[in-house]
């Protein structure tokens, strides 16, 4: 008897718990403003040894994104994004990020990389930079 109960728990626990992940993938984690997720996003990122351009860039969440990255400076510079604080009461993580596909490791100088992925769901501003030691710049990556 006990295990029947156990089993029909858990099974009402499923579809919770698969609303909560790191990059937010359900609206059981997030709260959506603007009502809009998805859709695609294109970005032309360039990087110098001084700055990222353009320094915001913006999308919706769950975009499809398609990043290129060049650089014009005379060292390597890359591309990550870092997590933020996601605060809820609903047993979901604390934090969300982007996944790893949006992270391009150093580019040489007058190289260029791309990448893909699907923009995390939790809304809010996620920080950039360039991942190269050494470097400042900066950018955000404003999720709506």
């Amino acid at each position: 008897m006990h295990k029947l109960a156990l089993a029909a728990f858990l099974m009402s626990a499923i579809p919770a718990l698969s609303q909560c992940g790191s990059t937010g993938s359900s609206a059981g984690c997030a709260d959506d403003r603007n009502g809009v997720q998805g859709g695609t996003a294109t970005f032309d990122l360039s990087v110098s040894d001084t700055a990222f351009s353009p320094s915001i860039l913006k999308a919706e969440n769950l975009a499809t994104t398609t990043l290129t990255l060049t650089n014009t400076g005379t060292r390597p510079h890359g591309f990550a994004v870092q997590c933020i604080a996601t605060a809820n009461g609903n047993g979901c993580p604390t934090t969300s990020c982007f996944p790893d596909s949006a992270t391009i490791p150093l580019v040489a100088p007058n190289a260029s990389a791309t990448t893909t992925f699907t923009v995390p769901n939790p809304e809010g501003i996620y920080d950039f930079g360039s991942g190269a030691p050494g470097d400042t710049m900066a950018g955000q990556f404003i999720v709506q």
